[in-house]
């Protein structure tokens, strides 16, 4: 498989839509650009990269926002345990996603 990283080593498919691959310099996740309107956020969503039909999260940083927003897709940890981790290095990497968010949550409070 084809990917903005070159040619995929593995290519592991999470659910529908959506697929882990690797390359020998990189990887990340792939979102078929259909399926990231439904399963993630604007906010997660403007932090991948439009490639062909997908969204691509690189892996060093910006997968994270998917295991964050869909903790299933990771099961390998359990769901709180991913969240918490993907949440740790996304406020590192992508401060404003959570600024955004925190906004929100305290407008719903009120």
């Amino acid at each position: 498989m084809q990917t903005p990283w070159g040619e995929s080593i593995t290519n592991q498919q999470l659910e529908e839509g959506v697929f882990w691959v690797t390359t020998n310099e990189a990887g990340g996740i792939l979102v078929e650009s259909q399926h990231a309107q439904v399963l993630l956020s604007a906010k997660a969503c403007s932090i991948g990269r439009p490639w062909c039909d997908f969204l691509a999260f690189e892996q060093d940083h910006a997968m994270l926002v998917v295991f964050y927003e869909q903790p299933h897709l990771y099961p390998w940890v359990e769901e709180e345990l991913s969240a918490k981790l993907a949440e740790d290095c996304l406020r590192l990497d992508f401060p404003n996603y959570f600024r955004t968010h925190e906004k929100m949550e305290l407008c719903l409070m009120k």
